[in-house]
């Protein structure tokens, strides 16, 4: 018996789970970098459109439900006025929602074609 090896299987296990949670934390540190790397990297616009993207909706409730509840408390005179601004508010936040949906991905090819000729090195021959 002196010749055979002794494994100590509970030690095994520990080491391949510590080895499973480093590459664990290794992978989460690894994306979390890239998230951030491409927050940094977004333009204004880009923020903007997500932003609105997922907000606008909520605008767009709250400006009606708002206008709809004022007009117990707004002068009949006034109430003209203030339909045609909520209006005037709505149908921008409308517009803008349309050129994300619609042109979004036709401005980031854009934006992207536009940089791709200066982020590429000049070739010498």
């Amino acid at each position: 018996m002196p010749d055979e090896k002794f494994i100590d299987v509970e030690s095994a296990v520990r080491l391949k789970e510590t080895e499973g949670k480093i590459a664990i934390q290794r992978y989460e540190l690894e994306t979390a970098a890239k998230f951030r790397e491409l927050e940094v990297t977004e333009s204004a616009k880009e923020v903007a459109s997500k932003h609105l993207a997922k907000f606008a909706g909520l605008y767009l409730t709250f400006l009606v439900s708002l206008f709809i509840f004022s007009i117990e408390f707004v002068p009949a005179e006034s109430l003209a006025v203030v339909a045609g601004l909520i209006t005037l508010v709505v149908t921008n936040l409308s517009t803008i929602l349309k050129h994300i949906v619609e042109y979004g991905s036709v401005d980031k090819k854009k934006e992207e074609g536009a940089e791709a000729p200066s982020s590429k090195p000049p070739v010498e021959e």
